[in-house]
């Protein structure tokens, strides 16, 4: 049976980050790796590019991330944005500054992060081991002392590290496994579903909106006729999902109601820098200038021609009719939809369409200030297994990163302390 200082199950960011800090640090240091090379997740993430982190202040960062927050903290202080970039530039791969603070590689190339993050680790000493699923932790006395892999084969460890993510695009290997391994250690999970995933429309939208994106609107989501969040930014719509960068992240915010199967109405403001005042007068000139104007000559003038014709069903007017012959009522009815244009949502994407997930490892049982189990001794955990999320922008994988080094870093002192004790 092998022995080794440090286990580290799961070889994306926070498992390379862990395996390769604890090895700098003198460990022997074993990472198993599920799928047939590390990294898989890593490679697709940010669209290929790779947003490894955001230069927000630690507080405005936090800002980001769900309602426990604080609790990353002490990662934080250990290794934040610039800690970060610093350590990549170490290892040749170089990153630029883009808008919102987002940092990329500069080849703009997930690859060459993994290739980095690889090539660390081979150096520092690591032993990796693919086509590896861990299917037991060992622990006797409340306290880990191994792992067993899906061949029956076991490894001997001083310290174990979880980082095997969560269960978005599982194909990558994110399949749920550590919440099977947290749990038997007697870990208490929350519900999980996807996060930063497109959302289901309930209504059924014309063929011609698909592709379409809207940008610089506002979208208010209602529960019930009450506003539970509202952002602005920019939406895309697909088949039968809406997406981008706003649905993304209000994806979170509303995930919990919406995985309970919660019916929520998304208002869509297509005008937010013009009033209802300001817009009537918009159209009012629209007339002046031209007294002839028929309805769809107007809807040009006002939005994408992608959704001119869902604009006019909704009206149920001839495209052809003078606006100047419109009622008050039409005229209302007009301007109401360009302020409110509504969807009904159905429910949440899938987890092969999801970034991340949300929910996991309940973090009151995990110590903030080492990353360890408070239930099972020298048992840490890093990354998406616990229960963190945050929004895109940089902001997840720094959470990954930082809680790995963490958790490295801890397993390392913590070996080395109880062995000073014997």
């Amino acid at each position: 049976m092998d022995n080794f200082d440090v286990i580290v199950i799961g070889a994306g960011a926070s498992g390379m980050m862990a395996a390769g800090i604890a090895a700098r640090l003198g460990a022997k240091v074993l990472l198993l790796e599920k799928m047939f090379r590390p990294g898989r997740k890593l490679r697709i993430t940010g669209k290929g590019r790779c947003n490894l982190t955001n230069l927000s202040s630690i507080d405005e960062f936090l800002s980001h991330v769900g309602n426990e927050a604080d609790f990353l903290r002490p990662a934080f202080s250990k290794m934040f944005a610039n800690e970060l970039i610093s350590f990549f530039h170490s290892i040749n791969v170089k990153t630029k500054i883009e808008r919102g603070k987002r940092v990329f590689p500069q080849s703009e190339k997930a690859q060459d992060v993994v290739d980095g993050l690889t090539k660390w680790l081979q150096k520092s000493g690591v032993k990796t081991q693919n086509d590896a699923r861990v299917n037991e932790l060992i622990i006797e006395n409340n306290q880990v002392i191994g792992v067993k892999i899906q061949n029956g084969t076991a490894f001997t460890s001083k310290s174990v590290i979880l980082c095997t993510g969560g269960s978005s695009y599982p194909a990558t290997g994110s399949t749920g496994d550590g919440y099977k391994l947290a749990k038997a250690a007697g870990h208490n999970i929350t519900t999980i579903h996807p996060a930063l995933v497109p959302l289901n429309l309930q209504d059924k939208i014309s063929p011609e909106l698909n592709g379409l994106l809207l940008k610089n609107i506002k979208v208010s989501v209602y529960h019930n006729q009450k506003m539970i969040a509202e952002k602005f930014g920019d939406l895309q719509f697909l088949k039968h999902q809406i997406s981008g960068p706003i649905i993304l992240s209000l994806s979170r915010e509303v995930g919990e109601l919406l995985s309970n199967k919660t019916k929520l109405r998304f208002s869509i403001d297509l005008k937010p820098a013009l009033s209802t005042i300001k817009l009537q007068n918009r159209i009012q000139r629209e007339l002046e200038a031209n007294p002839h104007l028929q309805l769809i000559g107007l809807l040009r003038k006002l939005l994408p021609v992608k959704l001119i014709a869902s604009f006019i069903i909704i009206l149920k007017l001839s495209p052809t009719k003078l606006v100047a012959s419109f009622q008050n009522s039409e005229i209302e009815k007009l301007i109401l939809q360009l302020k409110d244009f509504s969807l009904t949502i159905k429910d949440l994407g899938d987890f092969e369409e999801a970034i991340i997930t949300s929910g996991g490892v309940v973090l009151n049982e995990i110590d903030p200030n080492t990353m360890e189990s408070k239930i099972i001794k020298r048992l840490y955990f890093a990354g998406e297994l616990m229960n963190l999320d945050a929004d895109t922008g940089g902001y997840n994988l720094q959470i990954a990163f930082s809680t790995g080094f963490l958790a490295g870093i801890s397993a390392v002192k913590n070996n080395e302390y109880e062995g000073s004790e014997d």
